[in-house]
């Protein structure tokens, strides 16, 4: 979407400053979430929960791949 006629440091200034601007949104969101989910994850039992929880996405994730075959070499 840039033009190439147009002055392009404008418009480099203009996907910049746009480009920051969504990424300290989507930062701050993140951070936040974080904070909320270290908050919930302090003891032992939720903790427990949380691992079981992703042994059991990785063994999934490993019973998936061992299934895949790769194909011939380009």
């Amino acid at each position: 979407f840039v033009v190439p006629t147009a002055p392009l440091l404008p418009q480099y200034l203009a996907i910049g400053s746009t480009m920051v601007a969504v990424d300290l949104v989507v930062m701050g969101a993140y951070t936040g979430m974080a904070a909320r989910l270290l908050r919930w994850l302090r003891t032992p039992r939720q903790q427990t929960v949380l691992n079981r929880t992703f042994s059991g996405l990785f063994a999934t994730a490993a019973v998936v791949l061992s299934f895949v075959r790769r194909g011939a070499a380009a």
